[in-house]
């Protein structure tokens, strides 16, 4: 396996889409599968509402096109992918969407960037520090891990904030009852149940990591330069679901 870069719960829920250097696969009933044709480096990967997906970085080995993907979407679960926008501008290392917008990190550029219209066009946010991982809730809250510790926006990115009294978090994600789920630099799970005032700790994850996402059931999935590990019990406790 490749290094991965994102990580999505399948649409149906039993499994998750494994984004990689060598593109898109899936893991469910113990089996990693390839998805579709597209064979790019994947460094950003979000999925939308339905089938739609988003991804960014960069052409695979025999496959044209510039350097900078920009941002190309698929709306049949990644069986066929479109060039959307920002072709040979962006390379998003950091990508999340929700039904009402996409948000991308370009670290060529250090900007955070947002869409309401499915990546046609988009706005530069007000957030200046580099990002490792973007988390959005269905309600428009947007969270970032900087160096400067964990941000949040509660008005749709206009605005940033650091959170005070947060864990140092590396990779975050909301899950579907709202609550923010993320793993510090240690590889220890948090969870905030409230307005990200309050954090309880978790279990460790002992590989190094490379991405995280949530499940609508509430199981949490990583992925380590290792395999993908899996929590059944909200980050208390993580094991091996298949190795690399």
């Amino acid at each position: 396996m490749s290094h991965v870069h994102g990580l999505s719960p399948t649409q149906a829920g039993d499994g998750v889409l494994i984004a990689t250097h060598q593109g898109l696969i899936t893991y469910a009933d113990g089996r990693l599968r390839r998805v579709g044709q597209l064979r790019s480096d994947m460094m950003g990967f979000a999925a939308g509402s339905g089938q739609r997906l988003y991804a960014s970085g960069h052409p695979g080995e025999g496959e044209d096109g510039p350097a900078a993907l920009g941002l190309i979407s698929s709306a049949d679960a990644g069986q066929t992918w479109q060039s959307v926008s920002l072709t040979g501008q962006v390379d998003f290392h950091a990508l999340d969407a929700w039904s009402d917008g996409v948000v991308g990190y370009d670290g060529a550029s250090t900007s955070l960037l947002l869409s309401e219209d499915e990546g046609a066009t988009w706005a530069r946010l007000p957030l200046v520090d580099p990002v490792a991982d973007l988390a959005a809730s269905e309600d428009g809250r947007l969270v970032a891990t900087t160096q400067a510790g964990l941000q949040v926006s509660d008005d749709g990115g206009r605005s940033f904030r650091v959170v005070d009294g947060a864990p140092t978090l590396y990779l975050v994600d909301f899950a579907e009852d709202g609550s923010l789920v993320g793993l510090d630099i240690d590889g220890r799970a948090h969870v905030s149940d409230d307005d990200l005032s309050s954090w309880e700790a978790r279990g460790v994850v002992t590989q190094e990591m490379t991405a995280m996402t949530t499940t609508p059931s509430g199981d949490v999935w990583v992925s380590t330069t290792t395999g993908l590990v899996r929590s059944r019990d909200d980050g208390a406790t993580f094991s091996t679901a298949v190795a690399w």
